[in-house]
């Protein structure tokens, strides 16, 4: 279950990047993760609202992407599913399938409440 481990370190790095734009607490947090990195989004989910608890990102809104694996035919150029066709490409049968989409993990975004700089 990688997805604690990957919980802990998106954590890490909405703290940081929350606490480098002055914001006092996290509202919505939006990941993109490809198909093949294999991860369980609904584990993943679970594990950084457990993890975050008592934290900038305490009851913050987990939006998980998921970015579909594809392939393309370096011979016939056509752009297809890898999952369900690997590296032979579906119109011309080449082994030439190259991988250009689906081993993302990134933050896309996150939302918060600024610090108030109100002397009031």
């Amino acid at each position: 279950m990688h997805e604690l481990a990957l919980a802990q370190q998106l954590l890490h790095i909405v703290e940081q990047t929350a606490r480098a734009n002055m914001l006092k607490k996290v509202a919505e947090i939006k990941i993109v993760v490809g198909e093949m990195m294999a991860v369980v989004p609904e584990a993943l989910g679970f594990s950084f609202q457990v993890l975050s608890r008592d934290t900038l990102a305490a009851g913050a809104k987990l939006v998980i992407e998921e970015q579909r694996a594809l392939s393309k035919c370096s011979h016939c150029q056509l752009t297809y599913p890898w999952l369900e066709y690997g590296y032979r490409c579906p119109s011309c049968s080449s082994l030439s399938g190259i991988i250009i989409q689906g081993r993302d993990l990134y933050i896309d975004y996150l939302e918060g409440d600024e610090v108030s700089n109100d002397a009031s």
